[in-house]
């Protein structure tokens, strides 16, 4: 693997232990973060590496045949750009031109963003984006307007 992307997703080799190989700290501190869904540059985020580091100690673990890449081609967990546009759309009748802001802001607390939002955090978003919203009966106006949509998108 010629270059390793901040948005690829890696899971650990199932056919090799990372215990069998000599990882220094860092690589096991990577090692440790795994999980099928954090990309790299989270991964590289959580633990306060910069993209030369992080991009050294995967190349490092793929050659070693000890991670294989996720394959998000046919990924259907990752929400899909016209339900951003909707939600931004409905926060901003209900906040003005600032909910564009208020959107992005809460998915950079999630340390997530559109290419790579899985579909299983969203309503966790919806949550965070309610309680951005001051007034009460806001509040209940943007979630009736948001779940018929949002339902449509994860019962899917």
């Amino acid at each position: 693997m010629d270059k390793i992307d901040e948005n690829m997703v890696f899971v650990l080799n199932s056919q090799r232990s990372p215990e069998d190989s000599d990882l220094l700290h860092l690589e096991w501190a990577v090692v440790s973060q795994l999980d099928g869904q954090k990309t790299v540059q989270q991964i590289a985020e959580n633990l306060a590496l910069n993209t030369a580091e992080v991009e050294e100690i995967f190349k490092k673990l793929v050659s070693a045949e000890l991670l294989v890449l996720v394959d998000r081609s046919e990924n259907d967990d990752v929400v899909p750009g016209e339900l951003f546009k909707f939600v931004s759309h409905e926060m901003t009748l209900l906040l003005g031109p600032v909910a564009s802001i208020i959107l992005e802001d809460v998915m950079d607390m999630m340390r997530l963003n559109r290419d790579n939002f899985d579909r299983r955090r969203f309503p966790g978003l919806i949550d965070l984006l309610t309680n951005q919203i001051d007034d009460p009966v806001k509040q209940i106006e943007f979630q009736r307007n948001i779940y018929p949509k949002l339902k449509q998108y994860l019962l899917k």
